[in-house]
Formats: C-alpha cells, structure tokens, sequence
C-alpha cells in the first residue's frame, strides 16, 4: 500500500504498522526515511541508489540493484518470511540506527574526529585517509 503524507505521530504508526518499508531510488544522499523506519522496527527495502550497504550487514532488510527485476525477487523474499523473521529483521534495524546513528554515536563519532584532526589520535576506522 502506497500512503500519502504522514507527519508527527501519525508517520511513527505508519511506520510500526508497516510490514516492510520500500524505497526505491536511483539517487539518494541518506535517505533518512529510511533511518526513521528502521528506528521504529520496520524492515526496509532499498535500492544501491542509495547508500545502505548496513541492511544487509544488519540483517535488517534488503540493499538492492535498481530494477523492476530486483525488486520484484527482494519483494517475493521478505513477503513470504513468517512474522517472527520480520520481527527479527526490525529489532536488528531499530539496532542499526542505535548503533550508528544515535545522538550518543554520532557524538562519540566527532569527538574522535577531532581528537584526530587535533593531532591526538589515530585516523578513525570511518575515515579513509587516502
């Protein structure tokens, strides 16, 4: 089901009723509604448009090829796991977000930048020094 605009409490819902969260796209910078179904247990779907390589790490949904062909494969998958396995897929989504995206990590994530950058640290693991 394709819903329209959802805002404030009425998207949380949207989101914690959904079965799966869909987006495909052939470009996306984040995607943070992506990030908001995940943190409120839904498993997503997604297509390399945008950058969420950490579904499938997670186990939290699928990071697609774009395609109608894609889609329809990672579709038919997660329609057919039982509601236990959907469950699961959440809990591990609504960890990602915890885990990577949190206030607490995206904190903890600039501090050691700057202590970098400060010259008082190793580079972080998630900078590429070239």
């Amino acid at each position: 089901m394709i819903l329209g605009p959802k805002f404030g409490d009425d998207k949380v819902k949207a989101y914690q009723n959904a079965d799966l969260f869909v987006l495909p796209t052939h470009s996306e910078n984040f995607g943070v509604v992506i990030a908001e179904a995940l943190a409120c247990g839904t498993p997503v779907i997604t297509t390399k448009g945008a950058p969420w390589r950490e579904l499938e790490e997670y186990n939290a949904g699928e990071w697609i090829d774009i395609g109608i062909d894609p889609l329809w494969t990672s579709l038919s998958n997660l329609m057919t796991k039982d509601r236990s396995e959907l469950e699961e897929m959440g809990r591990n989504g609504r960890k990602l977000v915890e885990d990577k995206y949190s206030i607490s990590s995206v904190a903890t994530k600039f501090f050691e930048l700057y202590r970098w950058l400060d010259n008082k640290s190793e580079p972080p693991h998630f900078v590429d020094t070239i």
